[in-house]
């Protein structure tokens, strides 16, 4: 048995897990959009035929994803990391050589898949194998610092790149950026679970009370240890899931088309101008991560989600003032940059929220399963996003109002679905072990 050790190691994979996160940006709609001018000119291609692309690549991304939580429970997170990360950084390499809708959809599955996917569920797969009372917290400090650092910091950057040295090299610049953050984490410190050096959940001196096989021993009878196919037979899991789909869908609807939105009110629509009107997105995205944290480890997920869709609602009205002629030219970025910050708390709510209750409400034995399934119904609904507020867009005569409306709408449903959230009851026979193809000896 390893010595133990005073410090707990947990904190250095939370930032291991933050370099992960950090690392999917280019994969992130936030970034990719900005590259959508110099996509279409190298692709010869039009609004809604870059959204499909996109769409097609995207929705396929989400199908391997189970297969993805799966192998991290089997063969675990340190290997599975590494190889999804060198497929990530070749994918990014590939698409600066992608020239028509085939190679471009090509390189969208696979930056998307491997990317905002892969690295960005096992980032959160991460933390959940090293903390338990702490989840809520730390999920929050993965999400401020990760992916809302992240996205606030690069969409300037990677406008300043493009506009100067050109897509492709920025794309290659991206890709030594992966490389960085993430494989030397992985060689030298990466430890998939507490118990492979002795320790325990939240560095706690002893095993926790619910404490599954994923981290050593017989799990307790108190354990909830929901399989994929349990956790998807409940309410919680229909509740949680289409809230989550819904901030993706209209997230990169909204981030994906902002310089054509920026464009069809007279705006130049630049790659500064739309890194400008998304920057309050991931900063408001931040700021109420960093409120939630705390919040969610200590009431009820019931009485903060509803907030979540309310809140979306409002961005979405927000949104739409522009192209609905409320506001003038001058003060669309302004007013765009207001809506994509209440988007951004919004997503902070269904986050901080969610993705804790996930872990706690379904047990951790098959979380990468579980959370496989969820990942791939909110990766595809990030792909659908793009194309259907491209669509709707041209079907309304290149006005982007009415599929704005519909957006705001969808808030009303999921706000007073969210109200009826409660823990699920758990399994009379709970399967206790990692791999759901093996028999379950408590039933044999």
């Amino acid at each position: 048995m390893p010595a133990k050790r005073t410090f707990f190691y947990g904190w250095v994979m939370l930032g291991v897990a933050i370099a992960m996160a950090a690392a999917t940006m280019p994969s992130q709609t936030v970034v990719v959009s900005l590259f959508n001018d110099s996509f279409g000119k190298a692709a010869s291609l039009d609004v809604e035929t870059l959204s499909l692309a996109y769409t097609i690549g995207t929705i396929l991304a989400a199908f391997p994803l189970p297969w993805v939580g799966r192998m991290a429970d089997v063969h675990g997170l340190r290997t599975v990391t590494a190889v999804v990360t060198v497929c990530f950084v070749a994918s990014l390499l590939l698409l600066t050589r992608a020239g028509n809708m085939f190679q471009l959809g090509l390189c969208f599955f696979l930056i998307r898949f491997l990317g905002q996917g892969s690295l960005g569920m096992l980032a959160g797969h991460t933390i959940a194998m090293w903390f338990e009372r702490r989840l809520g917290t730390t999920h929050s400090i993965l999400a401020i610092v990760g992916f809302a650092g992240g996205s606030a910091l690069m969409p300037r950057p990677v406008a300043w790149l493009i506009e100067t040295h050109g897509w492709q090299s920025a794309l290659t610049a991206l890709a030594g950026v992966v490389v960085l953050l993430v494989l030397p984490a992985v060689v030298l410190v990466f430890k998939n679970k507490p118990e492979d050096i002795g320790q325990h959940l939240d560095g706690d001196p002893r095993e926790h009370t619910a404490h599954d096989t994923v981290h050593g021993g017989a799990a307790p009878p108190d354990d909830p240890a929901f399989t994929r196919k349990q956790a998807m037979r409940t309410r919680a899991y229909w509740i949680i899931v289409p809230i989550m789909c819904a901030n993706g869908l209209i997230g990169t609807g909204l981030l994906f088309h902002m310089q054509q939105m920026l464009r069809s009110v007279g705006l130049e629509g630049t790659e500064t101008q739309t890194a400008t009107a998304i920057q309050p997105w991931p900063i408001c995205f931040g700021v109420g991560m960093l409120v939630l944290g705390r919040l969610v480890d200590r009431h009820k997920p019931r009485h903060l989600m509803p907030f979540g869709p309310a809140l979306m609602l409002v961005a979405c009205v927000i949104s739409l003032a522009p192209s609905a002629g409320w506001v003038s030219a001058e003060h669309t970025i302004l007013t765009m940059a207001i809506g994509m910050g209440m988007f951004g708390f919004s997503m902070a709510i269904s986050v901080a929220v969610g993705n804790p209750a996930i872990a706690r409400y379904f047990g951790r034995t098959h979380h990468g399963a579980i959370r496989g399934t969820i990942s791939l119904a909110s990766v595809a609904s990030t792909g659908i996003g793009p194309y259907l507020a491209g669509k709707a867009y041209t079907l309304a005569g290149n006005d982007f109002t009415p599929i704005l409306a519909v957006f705001a709408i969808t808030g009303v449903p999921l706000a007073i679905g969210s109200l009826f959230l409660r823990p699920p009851t758990p399994p009379v026979h709970p399967d206790r072990h990692t791999d759901p193809d093996e028999p379950d000896p408590i039933q044999s």
